[in-house]
């Protein structure tokens, strides 16, 4: 008889649930299993994670894979700071639904609602606790509505106004 684990297990015998998930890889994500998921996605497409994970021959669960796939190494995910424009987006939705991340996300494409999400705990939470505050509160929507959304978009007419006049729209053109 076999041991898998250290339990005996006959040679017939598939082996249990429990007995594969202790096979499964924990942790990093090296450089040759995001080759492997980005090589079987391309030619496979997305879908059925777990018989996804399997196929692929990664020992992954699924729900590793497809998050990923999803918050990582899909090609239109946007990297980089979220910008005064996604900001300003990201307070408005948020005030109208409230932490629906992947309802929001759907309105800022190629981010995340993980990175949303971590953008929302660790910037704006970050304020509400200076105001010494709750993020649900009257004080800080106040403070969100009447100061920090009018900075943003001081800071996106800002941007604006410098790029036309980097790209001569400055009123520098030759009269006739």
């Amino acid at each position: 008889m076999d041991q898998v684990h250290g339990k005996p297990c006959s040679s017939g015998t598939p082996p249990s649930e429990e007995d594969q998930m202790a096979d499964l890889r924990r942790g990093p994500w090296t450089v040759e299993e995001d080759f492997m998921l980005i090589n079987y996605i391309s030619n496979h497409g997305e879908g059925r994670w777990n018989s996804l994970a399997r196929h692929a021959g990664l020992k992954r669960t699924g729900k590793s894979c497809r998050l990923r796939w999803l918050n990582y190494l899909r090609p239109d995910v946007r990297r980089g700071n979220i910008t005064p424009e996604e900001q300003l987006l990201i307070l408005e939705l948020h005030s109208r639904w409230g932490n629906r991340w992947s309802k929001i996300a759907q309105h800022l494409p190629g981010r995340t609602d993980n990175e949303i999400k971590n953008y929302w705990r660790t910037r704006v939470q970050k304020h509400a606790k200076q105001l010494q505050c709750d993020v649900n509160s009257k004080k800080f929507k106040d403070v969100m509505q009447y100061l920090w959304m009018p900075r943003l978009m001081e800071r996106i007419h800002a941007a604006g106004v410098n790029k036309s006049s980097i790209n001569g729209g400055g009123g520098g053109g030759r009269s006739a």
